[in-house]
């Protein structure tokens, strides 16, 4: 059979499969890709495309659906590098699901809206989840180090080592602040603290792989064999740079936010800083 479109992923407005409303509910049909956890789930957080209706607008809406409805069937299997994920990856295609009105997840239309909330903390679960393997990667590879000998010296001697480890804490103990930083603001101010996560998200993915990465290299070929845990480890924790929002979606929403804040200033009366002709002349500060 034709495979389904690849789905909406990190864009909302591609977003295809669609609920009509009928008597007592709504009908339900589309394709889904990449559906985590699918397999053995007794039901599913079903986000689809609604027209307005009444006060509710157009969007998309949130609903609670059975997996043994007759017209819900789980497809092909996706397999992934990852294999920690209960129920795995697989498409479902849904074909005129009744979704009664008590089965929706509060108020049509308002799905996106609600999505964003869950969105900051998720990531930061993602991101303590595997700093914590981080931090367990890099003592793996401490402990082979303090053992190696190469050269006549102990490996953690050698400067290149080294700085293998330290490039390791670094990056271990920034993830540990932003992390910090972002779940405090969260709990202060939602909106930026949202915001704020995209960010970790980002700077963790990127700088736990990292971690990942050196310890496979200080433990030699043992750190690609089975011998240690090391690259399963790195293979489980490729992924977390594309789910929830790839680490490029990421940056073009924090440039994005970041150039909005930006003229939001000068708009208020911040001196614009770039006017060439009217800049401060010479090598002071201003």
């Amino acid at each position: 059979m034709t495979e389904p479109h690849p789905g909406a992923g990190s864009d909302p407005a591609a977003l295809r499969t669609e609920a009509r409303p009928v008597d007592g509910g709504w009908v339900v049909s589309g394709d889904k890709r990449f559906i985590s956890g699918a397999n053995g789930a007794a039901f599913m957080i079903l986000m689809a495309r609604t027209p307005a209706a009444g006060d509710a607008p157009e969007g998309a809406t949130m609903f609670l659906l059975d997996m043994n409805d007759p017209g819900v069937r789980v497809g092909r299997q996706i397999h992934t590098v990852d294999r920690y994920i209960d129920g795995g990856h697989p498409y479902v295609h849904l074909e005129d699901c009744f979704v009664p009105d008590s089965a929706v997840l509060g108020e049509v239309g308002l799905g996106f809206k609600y999505a964003q909330v869950r969105l900051g903390p998720a990531r930061l679960t993602h991101c303590m989840r595997w700093l914590g393997l981080a931090r367990r990667a890099l003592d793996t590879a401490l402990d082979r180090a303090e053992r190696r000998e190469l050269f006549g010296a102990p490996l953690r001697s050698l400067g290149l080592a080294q700085e293998l480890i330290a490039q390791s804490v670094i990056d271990i103990e920034t993830s540990n602040a932003i992390i910090a930083n972002a779940a405090a603001l969260i709990a202060a101010d939602p909106k930026a603290g949202s915001a704020l996560s995209s960010v970790a998200k980002v700077h963790c993915s990127e700088a736990i792989y990292r971690v990942m990465d050196r310890a496979v290299q200080l433990c030699g070929g043992d750190g690609v064999s089975d011998a240690l845990p090391l690259a399963q480890y790195l293979a489980e924790v490729r992924p977390f740079r594309i789910y929830d929002g790839s680490t490029e979606t990421h940056k073009w929403a924090i440039a994005r936010r970041a150039s909005s804040r930006r003229r939001a200033e000068v708009a208020a009366g911040s001196r614009f800083l770039a006017d060439v002709d009217t800049a401060p002349t010479g090598n002071k500060i201003p």
